[in-house]
């Protein structure tokens, strides 16, 4: 009986001929399916990528770097592997590498400035095609815009680097937090605290004045969210209190009890919690159930991220969810185009449905991701 190419431990390594006969096209076209250059239906691709699975094909990436200038591989620089938004968004990003037939090298940092320094000179001595980077620092970044400068895209996901012209895949943070105050506000909500977490080496400054109030600081996702807030309540005509805001460094995790015990503490006490990151949920939620504080009929929360925990517990907290995994999708689409055409706007990467993109002069293209509110327990009329 005749053995299967790669079948058996002692057949011989299966070659492209192999993959282009079991998927049916040329070994020309299985070539620039692999090698990532020239054009390929998706349904050749397809094939191809499945010819490739069912043989256990390794393409041999020396000849094929020396031949085409690509590794075949991509680098994330991730803030905190074991957050699950960046997880989810991980994901994403290797389904989009391997239907490219690509790897991707992933690097944990952190969120330290120095250990992402370090990534990014791993990722370029190994030669990546392209880099996905959720940056610690959205100011500090010459190490990042060293990478644009050795002719390596770059695509920011979740933080956007507004002053080093890269594309950026972000969520709706902003809408997304003013739509979820509007909701408790509709719910007869006057005194709402906002918590959220923020970069240490870059503090924010809050600033109310008569009419208006904003948060100065880099665009992070915490400080987008914050100004979400600052606007609905300006919208409602609502005043912006300094007490009922807690902005606290990300990696102090006693500092999230702190912050809620201390708006709790405020006279008189808020009704609502908005909390803008999933530790500082958490921790809001651990200290209303600690002290016996009824949720919603005492105070009414809302986090933001939709981790499992949040629908185990009793009440199921009501959440703004961020798409990650199609957020790190979107990011690779982007890389890739890239990748494949090195002067191709990032406009034109496959975001996603809903996505919207836009540029400014030397600012990249930024991708938005639309976010979605759950509305579950934990939310009801003031008190």
């Amino acid at each position: 009986m005749a053995t299967e190419p790669g079948a058996g431990s002692g057949s011989r390594r299966p070659s492209l001929k192999d993959v282009a006969a079991r998927a049916g096209v040329s070994r020309a076209s299985a070539s620039r399916v692999l090698g990532g250059y020239g054009y390929s239906s998706q349904d050749v691709a397809d094939r191809v990528m499945a010819a490739v699975r069912e043989l256990g094909y390794e393409p041999d990436r020396v000849a094929r770097t020396m031949r085409s200038g690509k590794s075949g591989v991509i680098g994330f620089v991730c803030a905190d592997i074991s957050d699950a938004f960046f997880s989810s968004a991980m994901r994403g990003i290797c389904d989009v590498a391997l239907r490219e037939g690509a790897q991707v090298i992933v690097m944990n940092t952190d969120d330290k400035p120095g250990q992402e320094r370090d990534a990014t000179r791993v990722l370029l001595s190994h030669k990546v095609d392209g880099v996905i980077i959720t940056p610690v620092s959205v100011r500090e970044h010459a190490h990042i815009a060293a990478i644009t400068g050795a002719g390596v895209p770059v695509v920011s996901l979740d933080r956007q680097l507004s002053d080093i012209g890269i594309d950026s895949v972000v969520a709706d943070n902003e809408a997304a937090t003013e739509e979820a105050i509007r909701r408790l506000i509709g719910l007869g909500h006057r005194r709402i605290a906002f918590l959220g977490s923020v970069q240490r080496e870059e503090p924010p400054v809050l600033r109310v004045g008569k009419v208006r109030a904003n948060v100065v600081g880099p665009s992070r996702p915490s400080l987008d969210r914050a100004r979400g807030y600052l606007r609905a309540l300006t919208a409602a005509g609502l005043p912006v209190e300094r007490e009922l805001i807690a902005l606290v460094p990300h990696d102090a995790p006693d500092g999230r009890l702190e912050a809620v015990a201390a708006v709790l503490a405020a006279e008189p006490r808020p009704s609502a919690l908005f909390t803008a990151d999933s530790y500082m949920t958490r921790s809001a939620f651990s200290l209303l159930s600690e002290r016996g504080i009824a949720i919603p009929g005492e105070m009414s929360l809302i986090g933001f991220d939709d981790l499992e925990w949040t629908t185990l517990v009793r009440p199921r907290i009501s959440v703004v969810v961020q798409p990650a995994y199609d957020m790190g999708r979107a990011a690779a689409d982007q890389l890739f185009a890239q990748i494949a055409r090195p002067d191709a706007p990032g406009a034109d990467a496959r975001a996603g449905a809903g996505a919207r993109a836009g540029a400014g002069a030397g600012r990249g293209h930024r991708t938005v991701v639309p976010t979605r509110f759950i509305e579950r327990d934990s939310a009801g009329a003031a008190p």
